[in-house]
């Protein structure tokens, strides 16, 4: 049996931001201010507008340098710096969600699989109030405030939430007594 192209698209894991986004957000700003300099330098250069000229005294000044060890410094961290940037954008973008163990197209993400666990937890028989204190990809945590010391209630709380919790794709759902305040 051969998968479509749009099954194959749905069964992909959606992904969040790149790393690399705000680095490329910062270099697009860098050369909208370049770009800025330049049409000021050609407006200056034109005659529409008095003043002098930025880029010509710049580049006037970066001619003849000669190779220093501060220059060679500089030029290895610029190095470093692009190797490690050129590693990050080759790297996988994270992934956010996690997919349902009986549907290969439903993905939940920590916050919703939290959500579910602590409202299938506050509705259990005796329980007063539920809080999640920790949503990730591999864990939720869960505090429960019961009536007294009620082990059968936790039990039931422990049991509800992680039946709710593990319908969606959680694999770990912790649910301890919450401390009072």
């Amino acid at each position: 049996m051969s998968t479509s192209r749009v099954q194959r698209a749905l069964s992909r894991p959606p992904v969040g931001l790149h790393r690399f986004v705000p680095v490329g957000i910062l270099g697009a700003v860098a050369l909208v201010a370049l770009a800025v300099v330049t049409v000021r330098d050609l407006v200056v250069d034109r005659g529409w507008s008095a003043g002098q000229p930025w880029l010509p005294d710049v580049l006037r000044g970066l001619d003849g340098t000669t190779p220093t060890t501060g220059l060679l410094v500089v030029a290895t961290v610029a190095a470093a710096i692009g190797l490690v940037l050129l590693v990050v954008g080759l790297l996988p973008s994270p992934r956010r969600h996690v997919r349902a163990r009986e549907s290969e197209q439903l993905w939940s993400s920590p916050a919703a699989l939290a959500a579910v666990s602590r409202a299938a937890a506050d509705r259990a028989p005796g329980v007063l109030s539920a809080r999640t204190t920790r949503a990730g990809r591999r864990r939720v945590t869960i505090d429960v405030a019961t009536r007294g010391d009620d082990g059968a209630t936790m039990a039931t709380a422990r049991e509800v939430a992680t039946t709710a919790g593990r319908a969606l794709g959680a694999r770990r759902i912790d649910v301890r007594t919450a401390e009072e305040e």
